[in-house]
This record gives structure tokens, C-alpha cells and sequence, in this order.
């Protein structure tokens, strides 16, 4: 069998020629996933030069129908003749799979015309770049909270008044709990690494349950966390990337993502969120919990650290999907006593650029190109209840033996400049 794509704006066509036989049919199968992996929500199968379906191959158009449903998408095939025909109208699927090719190609041609289009559009040696104006008002607010020296040394007091009721353009990153019900008579909060974003809030508790634990604003109901450190970001962002690494030979590495979202920002420091299908991340997990006291001089003293903080050898989670915040900066254009520096770590060896990026990790779920809005997608994804981790991600760039740098495929990364001064309106 043989398969020529045939983009037709937001429509793929995909023309087939040959047999659809158990031989061929995991072949048109990766087709179909490529697609959705790609972002098209809207997939023609032209049958006209098929000659033969068997029911392995009636099976992959059953399946790629129940996908397509599933994201609210099109998926139907066309031109069918003879045999083909035949077999699927006597096996019942007709009214379930059969269209109109030209019907269908007409009508995502007109839908064209009312697409947001890209205000500007960029490639790299890394990926290449669609650019969205959002034309949301004002840069985003941010804050501060606790001292991240403090995880150095010695256990981490919660601080009641570092909590705050989550709402849906809240961001958070950093070491956290949750306020209600964390607790048990006498004992500290059970925290974890944090993170927030459109109205959900996720933390892998240290030394806890293998799965993290999420509260999503819902109905009358606000989540509220409290961070023991970490950086809390209030807003819209301002700019959409949408991003492909296409077919390089190598992946978009996570500070080179940054680097051209900060450059789109055109700020000295920017609030980053990140949807992207992973070809590995590389990271670290609490073992412990940071409230605990502290034997020896520091957490980080060898081999103490080991007890305290889990690594990944090797990039882990690949082809997942994951949701990334963080907040990036050029670090020789913020003031020497700025109150984000120490909660920024350089994102490549001897880099201008400093940040902090916590993932939450899902199994891989198609999402659509172009516009996307973070403010459904993400506590949707949350919703499916298949949530499998939350990380700190780390640039491991040491000599032979570093894992490297956390590493996407292709996504959607929304940018939001930071205000010049830190403070958030209550």
C-alpha cells in the first residue's frame, strides 16, 4: 500500500493505493496517529485506488473513527468503489465512516477564511516557530514566596501566610502543599514539588504515594496551595508559540524553547507555559519531605543527597505529553539584588539565560494546531485522571555521564512578559 498526504488547510487527505489487508493495515495505522500527533483534527481517507479491505484493515477505520470522536474531530473516507464498497456497506459501516470528498474539502476550505492566522513566523536550528499575538492587556504579576536558601540547610517552616485561593489565571512553581486537608493532628503539611497553572493545582508529595495528588477549581470550589518556596505568577500570557521540531535530527532542547519564548517576550523576565509531546525529560523528585530536619551541613553534601533528592539517570517519559510552567530570564539584564535570581538556576552551562520549570507528565492525547486555549485543554487533561508524575526539570549537562536537557518534539508554548516589579494585585 502506498500513502500520499494531501494537506488541505486544517484538512489532511490522506490518498491510498493498494491492498488494506492485515499486511498493510498497521501501516495506515501509524498514518493516522502521525496525524493526530501532528495536530490535525480533520483526516479524509480517499479510497479510490483501493482495491481491497479486509477486517483488520475495517478495524484501523473503526479505531481511527472512535480517536477522531474522541477530540471532537472529523474523520470519514471517500471514493470508495467495487468490493470495497461493498464489503463496507454489508458490514454496517457505512453511515459511520462514508462522506463526500468534495463536500468535505469545500467546507475546511471556507473554514479557512476565519482562522487566526500567525503574526509571524520563524525557524531556527532547533525548531520552527508559528507566532501568535493573544493581544491580552498588561504584563503578568508576580511574587516571591519563602527563601529557597532555606533548602539548603535546614527544614522548611510553612508559612500560613504564603497560601492564597487559586484562581483560573493563577501560575505557580516551587515546593508546596496543599492547605486543606494536608495535614493530620501535630504534623507538617505533606509537600512536595508544585505545580499550578489555569486553575489546577498538582504535587508530588516527597517520600509519599508513587502518584502526585491535584485540587482543580471547579463550581464554587477553589484550590488552595501553599508554597513553602517557590515563584507565583498571576495573568494572561500575551504570546502563543506554536512549535515542530520537524523531522530534525535532533529534539527541541528545553533552554533553546525558552530562549525563543523570552526573545518573543522582548522582556528582561517571562512567565513560560508549555503543552508538548516529550522525547524525554530529565529531572528530579523530593525523597523526603522538606520540613524534615536536616542531618549534616547541607541536603546537597554527598552522599546525604541521595536520600534526599531522586534523579533521573537517563531522559525519561518519552512520547508523553506534558505541561511545563516556568519563568525564564536573561540574568545580566536583571538588577544585582532582583528577588527572582535565587530561585533561577542557569539553563545551560555558562548561559545567559536562568530559570525554573516544573512538569506534570500525562500519557500522550492529541490537541489541535494553531489557537489553542490553555484555560480548557489543560484542566481538561487534568480531568482524565491519568496524571503520572510532577518533576523539577534539570539541565544534567555534565561531561559523558550528564542525562542533557529535557527534550520536545512539538507543542504549544504560551508567553506572558513579567511586570518590572514584583507584587501581585489581591
Amino acid at each position: 500500500m502506498q500513502i500520499t498526504p494531501q494537506p488541505h488547510g486544517d484538512l489532511l487527505e490522506l490518498k491510498l493505493s493498494g491492498r488494506l489487508d492485515a499486511e498493510w493495515a498497521d501501516l495506515l495505522k501509524s498514518a493516522i496517529q502521525d496525524a493526530l500527533r501532528r495536530g490535525s483534527h480533520a483526516l479524509l481517507l480517499d479510497f479510490t485506488e483501493v482495491h481491497y479491505v479486509s477486517s483488520a484493515g475495517l478495524s484501523v477505520l473503526v479505531n481511527a473513527h472512535q480517536k477522531y470522536q474522541e477530540i471532537r474531530g472529523f474523520f470519514g473516507i471517500g471514493g470508495l468503489t467495487g468490493p470495497v464498497e461493498e464489503v463496507v456497506r454489508l458490514t454496517g459501516l457505512s453511515k459511520l465512516l462514508l462522506c463526500d470528498p468534495e463536500t468535505v474539502r469545500k467546507s475546511h476550505a471556507g473554514a479557512m477564511a476565519t482562522v487566526h492566522l500567525p503574526v509571524g513566523i520563524k525557524s531556527t536550528s532547533a525548531a520552527d516557530y508559528e507566532v501568535y499575538d493573544l493581544e491580552t492587556l498588561g504584563p503578568v504579576e508576580w511574587e516571591c514566596l519563602g527563601n529557597p536558601d532555606d533548602f539548603n540547610s535546614r527544614p522548611i517552616v510553612p508559612n500560613p501566610a504564603n497560601s492564597w485561593e487559586m484562581s483560573a489565571h493563577d501560575f505557580a512553581i516551587g515546593l508546596g502543599a496543599f492547605s486543606q486537608g494536608s495535614t493530620t493532628a501535630g504534623s507538617s503539611p505533606q509537600a512536595g514539588e508544585l505545580l499550578a497553572a489555569a486553575g489546577v493545582v498538582a504535587i508530588q508529595t516527597a517520600g509519599g504515594a508513587a502518584r502526585p495528588d491535584y485540587q482543580i477549581l471547579q463550581g464554587g470550589y477553589s484550590p488552595r496551595p501553599q508554597l513553602l518556596y517557590g515563584l507565583r505568577c498571576s495573568g494572561e500570557p500575551r504570546w502563543l508559540l506554536r512549535f515542530d521540531q520537524d523531522d530534525r535530527e535532533e529534539f527541541l532542547p528545553l533552554y533553546r524553547l525558552a530562549e525563543s519564548a523570552l526573545e518573543t517576550a522582548g522582556s528582561e523576565a517571562a512567565l513560560i507555559l508549555v503543552l508538548a509531546e516529550t522525547s524525554g525529560l530529565v529531572g528530579a523528585t523530593l525523597r523526603q519531605s522538606p520540613t524534615a530536619p536536616v542531618m549534616g551541613s547541607s541536603r546537597f553534601e554527598h552522599p546525604g543527597v541521595r536520600d534526599w533528592l531522586a534523579w533521573t539517570p537517563q531522559r525519561e517519559h518519552g512520547e508523553s505529553l506534558v505541561v511545563a510552567v516556568g519563568v525564564v530570564a536573561s540574568v545580566s539584564r536583571l538588577a544585582n539584588d532582583s528577588p527572582l535570581k535565587p530561585f533561577l538556576r542557569p539553563l545551560a552551562n555558562e548561559s545567559d539565560l536562568w530559570g525554573h520549570f516544573h512538569a506534570a507528565i500525562f500519557p500522550f492525547r492529541p490537541f489541535k494546531k494553531r489557537l489553542l486555549d490553555w484555560g480548557q485543554f489543560i484542566p481538561g487533561l487534568f480531568e482524565s485522571g491519568t496524571l503520572q508524575g510532577v518533576m523539577h526539570l534539570v539541565n544534567d549537562d555534565r561531561p559523558i555521564i550528564g542525562a542533557g536537557d529535557s527534550e520536545f518534539i512539538r507543542g504549544a508554548c504560551w508567553v506572558g512578559p513579567l511586570a518590572a516589579e514584583r507584587g501581585i494585585s489581591r
